[in-house]
């Protein structure tokens, strides 16, 4: 990996993605080498894709392991991914989904009130008990249950519950399949659009993720776990601008939606709106004093902008709330080296490396091998 020549922190960010909140395995970039303005230091800034992906939101790199954009120009901060990922499965996503899920379902054209066909009553009574296992957590349960009523009738309503069933199992595949079979037989049903928005997402189509997610907000504009996802498909093809308008989206629709500032913190932190970022940090804290990443990401925004002291006392939070955070003792040691604690630093450092944050080799040899 190239060095950056700047004193800079390693960030967490993106839950999500993700749609889901929070977005995944472990995935290193390489950078731009910078001149530091403060020391002159070779270090690396790191982004950590926190656990929601949306997401969120599994292993998934925006720079697709090149550090290089779209453009083929390089971004000046590398990402790194960790299983921190909040997977759909995850409770948080799982109640989102099954909330989405258990909206009365529009556009399912004519019904009959009085249902004279033996196989569709058995198949109704089917579909009733697999949506209350959904909402009940057991669905495998409610797959099956699903399953056996579409062998007797085939419903659009009974192929979209069975979908996101499978979603919350991230059998994201076979999700796929339902959703799409909802679409053939009604394109109108806008909720199929989100279901595969979402596992479009989650098999790393972020185009077709972004376009089945704004049909769904063609018809719907108050989900914001949609938008969520939209933000996180801007994340991934590097468009931080658009992950933060939508971020925005979502902190107007839910102000309390999981990781929303932190991860809208981090879409300021690559536009190098850095006392944005700390306003968003310190909202997210304020929601949830006891979020690791929000203190490891503030204290990486002041360390950037040379609070070492400040940037140092977020770096003891974020450790004291979770003891084997690799990169928060890795930005650590980084603060204590600008505070002129090199013995404290390199314990930081060691402490950083033996958690598997190969990164931090290169401050022990830079600064705590003996000559």
């Amino acid at each position: 990996m190239e060095r950056l020549r700047k004193t800079l922190p390693r960030i967490i960010l993106f839950s999500v993605v993700l749609g889901m909140t929070s977005i995944l395995a472990s995935c290193q970039q390489t950078s731009e080498k910078q001149k530091s303005a403060q020391s002159g230091a070779t270090d690396t800034i790191h982004a950590v894709q926190n656990g929601t992906t949306a997401p969120g939101a599994a292993g998934q790199d925006p720079q697709n392991q090149t550090g290089a954009s779209s453009t083929g120009k390089k971004l000046d901060h590398p990402v790194v991914l960790d299983n921190n990922y909040r997977k759909a499965a995850n409770s948080p996503n799982a109640k989102m989904l099954n909330s989405i899920s258990q909206k009365p379902i529009a556009n399912l054209g004519p019904t009959t009130k009085v249902i004279v066909d033996p196989k569709q009553k058995q198949a109704q009574e089917l579909y009733l008990a697999g949506q209350k296992k959904a909402v009940d957590g057991d669905q495998q349960g409610a797959i099956d249950d699903f399953t056996k009523s579409l062998n007797l009738y085939k419903t659009p309503a009974a192929f979209l519950k069975r979908g996101f069933s499978e979603m919350v199992l991230e059998d994201y595949v076979n999700a796929t399949n339902d959703m799409n079979e909802v679409l053939k037989i009604n394109p109108n049903i806008e909720r199929a659009y989100f279901g595969r928005g979402v596992c479009k997402f989650e098999q790393k189509d972020f185009k077709g993720a972004e376009e089945d997610m704004n049909k769904f907000i063609e018809k719907d504009k108050t989900t914001a776990m949609a938008y969520n996802y939209i933000a996180g498909c801007r994340f991934m093809l590097q468009d931080f601008k658009g992950a933060l308008d939508n971020y925005d989206m979502v902190a107007k629709l839910d102000p309390k939606y999981p990781d929303v500032y932190t991860n809208r913190g981090m879409m300021k932190h690559y536009l190098k709106d850095l006392k944005g970022a700390v306003e968003d940090y310190n909202k997210a804290l304020a929601i949830d004093p006891g979020n690791a990443t929000a203190y490891n990401n503030r204290g990486a925004a002041k360390l950037n902008q040379g609070d070492s002291k400040g940037a140092l006392g977020d770096f003891d939070q974020a450790i004291t709330l979770k003891n084997d955070y690799a990169d928060a003792f890795d930005n650590r040691g980084k603060a204590k080296i600008n505070l002129g604690d090199k013995t404290g630093a390199c314990a930081d450092f060691q402490r950083a490396y033996s958690l598997g944050l190969e990164a931090s080799r290169e401050l022990i040899v830079k600064y705590c091998k003996s000559n």
